[in-house]
């Protein structure tokens, strides 16, 4: 009977997909609803230690119930599975996961000094003040030899899409419809014949640039493997090839005077 019993534990173990972990200390009476507030998914152990046996990972910002915790390690429940997680990556406060849609704001705000090298049509170094009028916002290089009073560059966001290319011309380089839901494929109709499918491939991605560090960047990645990183309130960071060479970088954001 006692093998029986052995055998039919183990069998439950399996249809669970969870180990069994065994406390070291003692069960708490109440238990505490928590939440997983890391930068990404946890993992769950089946002891209290560091590189203790892996049973499976825990959502970031999903719903715990812990059990005890002593040492830094809290023994949660997490759905049918049982084992040990850091107390410092939990929190009693529901945290907010990043919307995964964008309706709108990933032009320049106006004020801005932005300077990119390579910039956008040069290898070298360009800088640009920007200005505002409706839902026009305008990208200028005061230090251009021709015509220092027009814009260079020209984003429009309207509501329904977000373009940007060169001013007073044909010549864009990015034309989507708002909004932007992570995962999606979007149509981009910059090209003058041609349409393109788009993945919007990220929408809460962290990009570090000799500009800074910048946070829920969108992605956007085009048939060829290229990409074009916007951050809000800044525009475009940078744009990429298929083999991820830089074609442009934004490695300077100042406010204006």
């Amino acid at each position: 009977m006692v093998e029986i019993r052995k055998i039919f534990f183990a069998m439950m173990v399996l249809i669970l997909g969870c180990s069994y972990a065994l406390p070291t200390h003692t069960t708490a009476k109440a238990t505490t609803e928590m939440y997983v507030h890391a930068k990404n998914d946890i993992v769950l152990r089946a002891e209290p230690k560091q590189n203790a046996k892996k049973l499976g990972t825990i959502k970031n910002h999903s719903k715990v119930t812990v059990i005890s915790s002593a040492k830094g390690w809290s023994y949660v429940q997490a759905g049918k599975c049982k084992g040990y997680v850091y107390t410092s990556a939990l929190s009693k406060k529901n945290p907010k996961s990043a919307s995964t849609t964008v309706t709108g704001g990933l032009a320049p705000k106006a004020g801005l000094i932005l300077t990119y090298a390579p910039s956008f049509l040069k290898e070298e170094k360009e800088t640009f003040t920007v200005e505002k009028e409706d839902e026009y916002t305008y990208l200028y290089n005061k230090k251009s030899s021709l015509y220092p009073d027009l814009s260079n560059f020209t984003y429009i966001e309207d509501g329904r899409r977000l373009l940007m290319g060169v001013s007073s011309s044909d010549h864009i380089f990015i034309n989507v419809p708002y909004p932007l839901k992570q995962g999606a494929t979007i149509i981009d109709s910059s090209l003058m014949f041609e349409e393109q499918k788009v993945l919007v491939e990220s929408i809460t991605k962290t990009v570090t640039l000799k500009a800074g560090t910048f946070k829920n960047v969108v992605v956007l990645r085009y048939p060829s493997g290229s990409r074009v990183y916007f951050a809000k309130g800044i525009g475009i960071l940078k744009t990429t090839d298929g083999n991820g060479k830089i074609f442009t970088e934004l490695v300077s954001v100042k406010e204006g005077n």
